[in-house]
């Protein structure tokens, strides 16, 4: 009894650390190839939603264009939608830096993926044309984007509101466009969202711990 006790703090250390960063306010995502129209195009990049009050929040984006050097290519254009289940919002692009990226109005479609998105940014202000691909995040680069988000149900809105879907799953939630591949190509990719920092450490810990109370029992 004494061997199996002594366990049990370890785990629900490790166990009450993992739903601490699953909670973080900073949400990681990463591109996914499986949904990917074309295969060629990848990002990695963060969400961070605030609520500031009343019916307003603010959501920063950032976004790194990881596509291999030898495909090419630029991020020319991002879009987010939160779950549905919440109502209607607005939104609205506040600070960036790429110029050339300029805001998408609320219930632009993001062909060939179903339905309509909240916003988001894009060069000439389009998902799918518009303005130089240059004017986008080339390789290596990394765009910061700031959005006001407004709606009744802004205080019900978290980070991952806007790549999981929070409520039901969605996913393209959060979408990416490319452009200026070295053919000529392009390439529209959904978003991924990626463990919280130290989660799947932690993962094996509790692993370890339970293959660990089992032999002892």
């Amino acid at each position: 009894m004494i061997r199996i006790n002594s366990v049990v703090p370890v785990v629900t250390v490790a166990v009450g650390c993992i739903a601490g960063a699953s909670g973080a306010d900073v949400v990681p995502i990463t591109s996914n190839s499986a949904l990917s129209t074309e295969g060629l195009g990848a990002f990695t990049g963060t969400l961070d939603y605030s609520f500031l009050g009343g019916t307003t929040g603010k959501l920063d984006v950032t976004l790194t264009n990881t596509t291999a050097i030898a495909t090419g290519g630029f991020i020319t254009a991002f879009m987010f939608r939160p779950p549905e289940q919440l109502g209607a919002f607005g939104c609205s692009l506040t600070a960036s830096d790429f110029g050339a990226m300029t805001n998408i109005t609320a219930g632009a479609s993001g062909a060939p993926f179903p339905g309509s998105w909240i916003g988001g940014a894009g060069t000439g202000g389009s998902w799918l044309a518009g303005g130089a691909p240059g004017g986008g995040i080339a390789i290596g680069q990394t765009g910061h984007f700031s959005f006001t988000i407004t709606g009744a149900n802004a205080s019900l809105l978290t980070s991952d509101s806007f790549v999981s879907g929070d409520l039901v799953s969605d996913l393209y939630a959060f979408i990416v466009r490319f452009r200026g591949m070295n053919d000529d190509g392009s390439d529209k990719v959904p978003a991924n969202e990626l463990p919280a920092p130290g989660m799947l450490p932690l993962l094996g810990v509790v692993g370890a711990c339970g293959r660990s109370r089992r032999r002892r029992v």
